[in-house]
This record gives structure tokens, C-alpha cells and sequence, in this order.
């Protein structure tokens, strides 16, 4: 049958027939609960690094007491697989053990980026949200280029529309520090009213800023080695130093505030001795 006709037709002809569909009570959608064979599970490509140590205790405890929770995943148009959604340890898990079918909560595609919040199971930090967010930000773009950013559904699959600026940087330079960022891009870096295909290149401009100052930041970090300046902490406060706008709560214009900060920052590489009575002095940010 096709890939993207009756889901409940595909479901049934990828588990023999077998499958048992339900209704959500509160969203009012149906949902599918079958056994579907492993081959025919993916898991999803924003999903975190899988931990080495958890598979293994999974391993421990579905070898116990068997497969007792099954996979969230939704069928993603014109692919012949399920993308797994919730489950992904689990599923690692599964395959060393050698399991071919595993149970599964199928719930509708229009959902599934929206679940991506409510599998994680400690609390990432900005880097990590800042991953999941360009992941689920590029697939809504390849899906729905002409769906502008501000657009609810948008702003309802990506957690914060700043984080896939900071992921956008983290693609090209790991070791960037995106909390250190984070105070000026909550107050500038705001949806544009533009279709995605627009907007993600307006957006990987506004990460090419970051990048070009971050570098700049890490240019003075060493410049302040060289006059005794050197903690875990300088690079944050070199950002705070140069944050033009730190407790104010108004919202303001991105390129005019980090013109504030590049033009600040290129005075301090020049004269890090400025920063001498200030660093230590500026008010943590953690």
C-alpha cells in the first residue's frame, strides 16, 4: 500500500494484522498500540546521545522481567518507518538482545515533534536543548517551508526560537558557550515574521554574529591570561562585561545590541586592562 495512505491499513500491514486502536480522551486523537518489527524502527535524528551505561542496565532489567513499556513513535510521511519518539534506550537495548518485534504507541505525526520536550530524562543544558531544537526546527523547514516562524506550531515544536541560533553555533565550534549568551539572546533573538526557508537564513546569520564574537571573546580570555586574569568563569564575565542591556526587560533589536557588544569587545582585546578592576566584580550569571 502507499507509505502515505490509511495510517491504520499501513499499521496493519506492517504487524500482521494485529494492532488494537484507541482514543485519547483529552486531545481527542486516535492512537495504535502493535507490535512492530524492528527493522521498521528508527530512532529520531534530534534525539540525544544515547547513554552506553543505560542501555546496558535496560539490558539488565528487560532480560529480568521482559519488554513491559512500550516505544512512542509516529509513522513519518513517505518513509516506510516509524520514528521513535520516546524509547530509544530501550530500544538499543532490544536489539542486542536479539528482539525482532517490540510493542509501540503510535500516535499521529502532527504530535511528534511536540513529544521531543517529554522524553528527557534529566535536565539538559543549553547545549543539549540547543541540539534538539535545530534538529526539530530543520525538519519543520524541509516540511513546511513556507510556514512562517512565528507561526504557532512553530514556536509550540521548538522550545525557545533562540536555541537554534545557539545550535546553528554549536554545529561549527563546540566548545562554544551558550550560557554565557544566553541573558542578551532572551531579550533580542525573537521569531522573525517570515517563511522558514527565509528565516533560517536570516537565523544562520545572527549564529555567524555569535560565532565571529565568540571568537573575539576567546581572544581576550587569552589576553587576560597574559596579565594574571585566568578562572573557570572569565569567559562568562568578558560576555557580561560587554552586555549592554543586562536587567533591563525591555525587548530589543538584535543587531543593534550586538553591535553594542562586538564594538565593547574589540575595546577590551585592545585593552584588557580595563577588565582588570571589573572581572570578579561583575555579577554571576549562573
Amino acid at each position: 500500500m502507499a507509505l502515505d495512505g490509511n495510517l491504520a491499513e499501513y499499521i496493519k500491514s506492517v504487524s500482521s494484522g494485529r494492532f488494537l486502536q484507541i482514543r485519547d480522551e483529552y486531545k481527542g486523537y486516535d492512537l495504535y498500540i502493535a507490535e512492530i518489527p524492528t527493522q521498521k524502527l528508527e530512532v529520531v535524528v534530534y534525539q540525544r546521545k544515547p547513554s552506553k551505561p543505560h542501555v546496558k542496565s535496560l539490558i539488565k532489567s528487560i532480560s529480568t522481567v521482559g519488554f513491559v513499556v512500550p516505544l512512542v513513535v509516529a509513522k513519518k510521511p513517505g518513509e516506510d518507518k516509524f520514528i521513535i519518539l520516546d524509547g530509544q534506550h530501550r530500544y538499543l537495548a532490544c536489539l542486542d538482545l536479539g528482539i525482532r518485534k517490540l510493542p509501540c504507541v503510535i500516535i499521529p505525526w502532527e504530535y511528534a515533534t511536540l513529544m521531543i520536550n517529554l522524553n528527557i530524562e534529566k535536565q539538559p543544558n543549553i547545549k543539549e536543548k540547543s541540539y534538539v531544537a535545530l534538529r526539530v526546527y530543520n525538519e519543520l523547514v524541509d516540511m513546511f517551508p513556507d510556514k512562517r516562524e512565528t507561526d504557532d506550531e512553530i514556536l509550540q515544536s521548538v522550545e525557545e526560537i533562540y536555541f537554534v541560533t545557539v545550535g546553528m553555533v554549536y554545529e561549527k565550534e563546540d566548545k562554544f558557550s551558550g550560557s554565557s549568551w544566553e541573558p542578551i539572546l532572551k531579550k533580542t533573538d525573537w521569531p522573525f515574521d517570515l517563511p522558514l526557508k527565509e528565516a533560517k537564513v536570516k537565523r544562520e546569520k545572527r549564529a555567524q554574529t555569535l560565532e565571529e564574537l565568540h571568537l573575539l571573546v576567546k581572544e581576550i580570555v587569552s589576553r587576560l591570561k597574559d596579565i594574571g586574569i585566568s578562572h573557570p568563569f572569565v569567559y562568562k564575565e568578558v560576555v557580561s562585561y560587554a552586555n549592554p542591556i543586562k536587567r533591563q526587560r525591555a525587548i530589543v533589536e538584535f543587531d543593534e545590541i550586538f553591535s553594542q557588544v562586538k564594538e565593547k569587545l574589540i575595546n577590551l582585546r585592545e585593552n584588557p586592562e580595563e577588565l582588570k578592576g571589573a572581572i570578579g566584580q561583575e555579577e554571576s550569571l549562573e
